[in-house]
């Protein structure tokens, strides 16, 4: 149960170590010096607090005389919690000194903060993350810069801003509040490409901003990927993801087996991270294993997994490559399981070999464009595994590849006969054998059901805005030993067509055995679920795909 920083709840108690959150020190104590501390600020995130007392002292006058004074330090409270008293002797212990020095330094903090270029940036980032945006575009050109937003895997118009007051803005969270040692300059440059993790709390949670630029012809881009840090109290799940039933039961026993790689594709956005995530709290959730991540950086908390958040760096040695020198320790920390935010050059594939061969399980993702195309990317002179050992019993356990795909609005759906040609709905039905008279497309304009607030709705033809949130069409592929040994000897179309000759049923039923992502993705618009539009913007036109089926009948 969370608080605001003007409420009050102490409904939670802690009696132990187990029961505390994450935290990166003590912002303050009360009282100051004594050994004994009845009042503790734990900060869980940038300016983010956890305010931990004495049962007899939580909502008394010292109380919220401590609050008060956090809040006039420019810190958020996320919650109050009690508990017991050798609970804040441990948690306290070593860090008297500490608490005070961070207060005496709170106060630099708060003028740097209250800067009205900071401020404009937390402002409109803000109002982003109170959307539900996943990624930030500014756009900046002559006098004016956009700011779009994608929403639902939609690129859309936010809101434009002056050019001056954007660059500040930028220039402010680049170099004042991006994390030193992420930066790629000491400050911000318009005319160079720069990159940098920002870390923002908002509404008492914590964030992390993936910030990346480029200068343009007249201008410059800047994206940001929001990062949500905080720690969902939402179990997460494969259905809730959107991975259909047959897909689960493989990756599920994928996950429970004590052998071999999980390796996840897609393009940029496509949601594998979260999907990561989701196998190792359902691994957590089981219990008896330790979990080590390394990430460049960490995406998402999982509590239970031990994240290690280490930046590249473009050297070869470990004594400069911080993330070569942890990969290198991973195998030394004694895990059970290791998960990689990516293999992408020999250093992490390296490790992850070495990982597999001594018998961890390896959860990560790869740049690929199939699922058995993850072998060719692991095998390539980029990573330089060795084809044969990819395509051993005990080196794959799963490949998957996944895209997202918005989800139709239920409530403003239309009849796809009504939005889309003939010529289009037949081609559905002559390729795929799939009845149009199913077909749902998004409504342009929207409803009150899918409308976002804050959200500007333009009811342009074509806008597809009556969508709701976001489903994963994907491929899951637990190789048997017939397809191991066709990849292995490079045959790769046939391991392609053995494959897709396990399909045994149409596109509109739940069964993915030997169907690609658009094939789970053909059933979700077989279901109304999935505009055939966004079907055809990401895959492509149903005429695209005849030679594929042809050669899986063949």
């Amino acid at each position: 149960m969370a608080a605001t920083s003007k409420h009050m709840t102490t409904a939670i108690h802690w009696s132990s170590l187990d029961d505390v959150t994450v935290f990166s020190g003590i912002a303050a104590q009360w009282p100051e010096h004594p050994a004994e501390p009845q009042i503790l600020a734990l900060e869980v995130g940038p300016k983010l607090l956890v305010q931990l007392a004495l049962p007899e002292v939580s909502g008394g006058m010292e109380w919220f005389q401590f609050r008060s004074h956090l809040l006039g330090q420019g810190y958020q409270i996320s919650h109050a919690v009690t508990a017991e008293r050798h609970l804040l002797r441990e948690l306290n212990y070593g860090g008297q000194g500490q608490a005070q020095q961070q207060v005496q330094d709170a106060e630099v903090e708060r003028l740097i903060q209250a800067s009205e270029p900071v401020q404009n940036f937390k402002r409109i980032i803000g109002e982003l993350i109170d959307i539900g945006a996943s990624d930030v575009h500014i756009e900046v050109r002559t006098d004016v810069a956009a700011v779009k937003v994608r929403l639902h895997g939609v690129m859309r118009h936010y809101k434009s801003y002056p050019r001056a007051m954007v660059l500040d803005a930028l220039g402010a969270a680049f170099t004042v509040l991006a994390e030193e040692l992420s930066r790629t300059d000491a400050a911000f440059n318009q005319r160079l490409a720069q990159a940098a993790m920002i870390p923002l709390a908002h509404q008492s949670k914590a964030f992390a901003l993936r910030y990346q630029s480029h200068p343009t012809v007249g201008g410059l881009d800047a994206v940001l990927r929001i990062l949500h840090l905080t720690q969902s109290t939402e179990p997460r799940s494969l259905e809730r993801l959107g991975y259909l039933s047959d897909q689960r039961d493989q990756l599920k026993l994928s996950i429970a087996s004590a052998w071999g790689g999980v390796f996840i594709a897609g393009i940029t956005g496509s949601g594998k991270t979260t999907t990561l995530n989701t196998m190792l709290d359902m691994l957590v959730r089981q219990g008896g294993r330790k979990i080590v991540s390394i990430e460049d950086p960490v995406e998402y908390v999982v509590k239970g997994v031990s994240h290690l958040s280490i930046q590249r760096s473009h050297s070869d040695t470990e004594s400069s490559n911080p993330f070569m020198g942890a990969m290198r320790a991973f195998l030394r920390l004694d895990p059970d399981v290791g998960m990689f935010g990516e293999i992408r050059d020999r250093i992490s594939g390296q490790i992850a070999q070495s990982a597999i061969e001594t018998g961890h399980k390896i959860f990560t993702t790869v740049h690929a464009t199939s699922a058995l195309g993850i072998v060719a990317r692991l095998s390539s002179r980029m990573i330089g595994i060795d084809r044969r050992t990819v395509c051993s019993l005990e080196f794959v356990s799963a490949l998957v590849y996944q895209v997202l795909l918005p989800r139709s609005c239920l409530a403003c759906r239309r009849p796809a006969k009504q939005v889309m040609s003939v010529r289009d709905l037949l081609e559905f039905e002559r390729v795929f054998e799939l009845d149009p008279e199913t077909f749902f497309c998004a409504s342009d304009e929207g409803c009150s059901e899918c409308h976002i607030p804050g959200m500007e709705q333009r009811a342009e033809e074509g806008a597809r805005l009556g969508v709701a949130g976001m489903t994963v069409a994907a491929e899951v592929v637990t190789p048997d030993v017939q397809l191991l040994q066709l990849l292995a000897d490079g045959q790769d179309f046939e391991a392609r067509r053995y494959r897709m000759s396990k399909r045994k049923s149409g596109f509109d039923t739940p069964d993915t055995a030997g169907k690609d992502a658009w094939g789970h993705a053909l059933y979700g618009v077989s279901q109304g679920a999935i505009d055939p539009y966004f079907f055809i913007n990401t895959f492509g036109y149903p005429s695209a795909f005849k030679n594929i089926l042809q050669a899986s009948r063949s």
